[in-house]
C-alpha cells in the first residue's frame, strides 16, 4: 500500500505509516516549513527533445526544484503548460498563516508527497466540536498545493475525530463560497489573499453550525436495515452492461466489478459490526452519526488504496466518498 511521503512533521499521535519527524508541540511557520522539508523554491524549464537539444518543445514546461542540481534525482516534479504560475512554498504558507497563525504555534502537520509534487499544511482552529458526552471532534484548516499542476491551490475545513481519528471534510454550502477554498495557479496571487480571507471567516462560522448537524445525526437512528439499503446507494452495483450477454469478455468483466463492489460493502458491514480491531476502535453506536464514522473509518483506516494513502484520505477519491456519505446522509435526517 503506497504512502509516498517525501518528507512530514507531525504533533501528537504518530500517523499511520510511521514516517515523518515527530514534535514536541504544533509547529509556527517557519518551523513548519523547516521540520516538513518545504523550504525550497521551483521554477519552471523549457523542454527539448533529449538528442535534439533544437528540437523545442514550446507547448509544456518543467517543472524543477531550485534546491536540487541538474541530474539529481528528484529535481523535476512536473510538467505544465507554460500559462503555469507556481505558487511557491513560501509565499504560499505566509499566505495561510495570516489567515489564522499570524507567527502561532498552531501546525500539527506538514510536508510533501513524493519528491514535492503535493505540499501540504494542516493548522488547528480554535474550539473543538462537542457531539455528545465525550466524543470530540477538533476543527483544522489544510493548506494544499501541487507543483505538477494535478490540483488546484486548495484551502479546506477538515475534521478530526479524536476516538478514532476519523477526518472529514465539511460540508459548506453557500452560493459563492464552497466547501472548498480552490484555485488555478495563473500567478494572480494578490487576489487570492483576499479570496481566501473570505473562506477563512465564512469556515469558522460554519465548523460552528456543525456541532448542530453532528448533534442531530447523533440523536437519529440508523439500523442495520437503513444503513445497508445507504450503503448500496452509495456505493451500487454496477449497471450490466447490454453487450455482456453477446460479448464473453465482458461479461465477465462486469461480474468481476459487480463481485469486487459486493466484497467492499461487505467489508463496511464488518466494520459496522465488529469496528476496527488494528485501531483498538469498537463498533459505532446504531444512529446517523456512528453510520457516518464506520463509513469514514473504513476509508482512512481499512480501505485499499493504489494511490497515495494521505492524499486519498484528504483530496481524493476517499475524500470524495465521505463527503457525499455525509450528503446523502443529511438528506435522510432533516
Amino acid at each position: 500500500m503506497a504512502h509516498n511521503i517525501g518528507e512530514m512533521f507531525y504533533y501528537g499521535e504518530r500517523p499511520w505509516h510511521r514516517l515523518g519527524e515527530r514534535l514536541e508541540q504544533p509547529a509556527t511557520l517557519e518551523e513548519a516549513l523547516k521540520h516538513g522539508g518545504l523550504d525550497w523554491e521551483v521554477e519552471l524549464l523549457p523542454l527539448a527533445v533529449a538528442d535534439e537539444p533544437e528540437s523545442k518543445a514550446p507547448q509544456r514546461c518543467a517543472v524543477v526544484r531550485k534546491d536540487r542540481k541538474p541530474g539529481q534525482a528528484g529535481r523535476v516534479i512536473g510538467v505544465v503548460h507554460p500559462g503555469f504560475g507556481p505558487l511557491q512554498n513560501r509565499a504560499g504558507a505566509e499566505m495561510f498563516d495570516a489567515l489564522l497563525g499570524q507567527g502561532q504555534s498552531i501546525y500539527h502537520t506538514g510536508g510533501y508527497l513524493k519528491n514535492g509534487e503535493v505540499v501540504w499544511l494542516l493548522a488547528r482552529l480554535p474550539g473543538d466540536i462537542q457531539v455528545r458526552g465525550d466524543d470530540v471532534v477538533e476543527t483544522y484548516l489544510l493548506f494544499s498545493n501541487s507543483h505538477d499542476g494535478s490540483s488546484a491551490i486548495d484551502i479546506r475545513l477538515t475534521t478530526v475525530r479524536v476516538v478514532c481519528q476519523n477526518t472529514l471534510s465539511l460540508a459548506l454550502d453557500n452560493a459563492s463560497v464552497g466547501k472548498v477554498f480552490r484555485r488555478a495557479h495563473d500567478g494572480r496571487y494578490g487576489v487570492l489573499k483576499e479570496e481566501a480571507r473570505a473562506f477563512f471567516e465564512f469556515s469558522v462560522k460554519r465548523s460552528e453550525e456543525a456541532q448542530a448537524l453532528f448533534g442531530r445525526l447523533a440523536n437519529a437512528e440508523c439500523d442495520d436495515k437503513a444503513f445497508e439499503d445507504f450503503l448500496a446507494q452509495l456505493l451500487p452495483d454496477p449497471k450490466r452492461p447490454v453487450t455482456a450477454g453477446q460479448n464473453l469478455q465482458v461479461q465477465r468483466a462486469w461480474e468481476t466489478r459487480l463481485a469486487n463492489v459486493r466484497a467492499t460493502r461487505a467489508q463496511v458491514m464488518g466494520v459496522r459490526r465488529e469496528g476496527i480491531p488494528a485501531q483498538c476502535v469498537p463498533p459505532e453506536g446504531k444512529t446517523w452519526w456512528g453510520a457516518l464514522n464506520t463509513l469514514t473509518g473504513w476509508v482512512d483506516h481499512v480501505q485499499k488504496t493504489n494511490a497515495d494513502r494521505y492524499a486519498h484520505i484528504l483530496f481524493g477519491e476517499g475524500d470524495r466518498i465521505k463527503t457525499t456519505a455525509l450528503h446523502r446522509i443529511q438528506a435522510i435526517v432533516r
